[in-house]
């Protein structure tokens, strides 16, 4: 997929695929082709893996996934107009903006997930931390936002330093003004599901999901969800609403490839199917009162049974360290072969796709082949875990790629080195 998006500056609707740029303005069906120049500091395959859009009333922008660097679109070319670096700090950020700054709020970096606020400064081309007032949200990245004129929505999202990714599912607004956060309930349980699996497509004009016939508008201003249904809604693999207008990548089966079009947005869209409340409310003072009461109560006795759980987890796992210690590790070839990987792809980190090759003996089905590429990583983990002395949950970094956050990959923890494994060279 190529980057979409619209242009507020240039009026335009934009595919950008590499060093090619098609513009359309709006109301036309007439498409402008460009080359764009790249210099030496900036490739197309670069700008497509480590980048993503964001756009002003006065700019378009490529911003650094993770936060930092941040070139402008200017004429055929792409120009860097910060003083900052790769920060890699913000994976998986909720990239926005206000009163035309570039903001990001939320993510994860070393090995460690952030609630911060960060914004852009032209003038001295560098990003600072916004101080924020109120009770702080959870940390979390992966989120879903939605803005309206003031306020922006934070719903969901992952916490990536514990095992596992846990959905997060309390729905909090930030008040761009002052800076202010509030906890406001949670996202509407019937628009759930949409969230959770869908395909998301922020922008400030609009804020939509899309989950197989369903197409969802979520209005941050008075707080409701409008729901379309059509079957065509299936194929969509890129949306960018406008204005009366929309940009629309879809797939055709026949044909095997993405195409996009221009569309009228209520053509497209069809009649409203059904309205939700985008939040259900919180409970009132007296009703949390006898609800913390009870989950006072329900919480001693888990602690206690907690206690003694992890007591005998910690023995058993000491017992199985000394173990693992006393003894040479024995490694396979298959897991030398992922470490090596690992070892070579540095801090860039491998797609997990990458790592398909090791397992798809047999030509096995996808679910078959994911199947066994995860119980041989947790396995692995767990060996890293017990001769490093390394938490398991600290063994591996996870992110999301940021031209596709479907797209998942893996990091090895820097402190786990060849030679401190004992592997010896032509081994490894």
């Amino acid at each position: 997929m190529p980057f979409l998006f619209y242009s507020t500056v240039r009026e335009s609707f934009v595919i950008w695929d590499g060093d090619t740029v098609y513009t359309a303005k709006k109301n036309t069906n007439t498409w402008t082709k460009r080359v764009i120049h790249y210099s030496e500091a900036m490739s197309a395959e670069e700008l497509k893996e480590q980048y993503f859009p964001m756009n002003t009333s006065k700019a378009d922008y490529f911003v650094m996934g993770g936060c930092g660097k941040v070139w402008q679109w200017m004429g055929d070319s792409l120009v860097r107009i910060d003083h900052s670096f790769a920060h890699k700090n913000q994976f998986g950020s909720c990239a926005y903006v206000f009163h035309d700054t570039l903001m990001m709020t939320g993510g994860y970096g070393f090995f460690q997930t952030k609630n911060i606020t960060t914004s852009f400064d032209q003038s001295a081309g560098g990003w600072f931390l916004r101080k924020t007032k109120g009770p702080m949200p959870p940390d979390r990245c992966n989120s879903y936002y939605f803005q309206g004129k003031e306020d922006i929505y934070f719903w969901g999202g992952e916490v990536r330093n514990t095992l596992g990714e846990d959905t997060l599912h309390s729905l909090w607004k930030l008040h761009l003004p002052s800076y202010t956060w509030q906890a406001v309930g949670v996202i509407h349980p019937d628009i759930q599901l949409p969230l959770i699996r869908g395909k998301f497509y922020p922008s400030s004009a609009g804020n939509w999901v899309q989950l197989g016939s369903r197409m969802l508008r979520f209005d941050a201003n008075a707080l409701r969800v409008e729901e379309y249904q059509a079957d065509r809604f299936y194929d969509v693999q890129g949306f960018v609403a406008a204005g009366d207008e929309a940009m629309i990548a879809m797939f055709h089966h026949d044909a095997s490839g993405i195409f996009v079009r221009l569309s009228n947005l209520t053509q497209f869209l069809g009649p409203i199917k059904k309205q939700h409340p985008m939040i259900m409310r919180i409970p009132e003072a007296h009703e949390q009162t006898w609800a913390v009461v009870g989950m006072l109560c329900y919480g001693w006795m888990i602690g206690v049974l907690g206690y003694y759980w992890v007591l005998v987890r910690r023995r058993k796992r000491l017992e199985k360290a000394i173990e693992a210690r006393e003894e040479d590790v024995l490694w396979s070839e298959l897991e030398l072969a992922i470490l090596a990987q690992f070892w070579t792809a540095g801090m860039d980190g491998i797609e997990v796709s990458e790592m398909n090759h090791h397992f798809n003996h047999g030509d096995p089905n996808f679910d078959t082949l994911k199947k066994r590429r995860e119980l041989k990583l947790k396995e692995l983990r767990k060996k890293l875990s017990l001769h490093t002395g390394i938490s398991e949950a600290e063994i591996y970094q996870e992110e999301r790629l940021t031209s596709d956050r479907r797209v998942k990959k893996i990091v090895l923890n820097p402190a786990i080195k060849r030679e401190k494994l004992g592997i010896p060279v032509s081994r490894a």
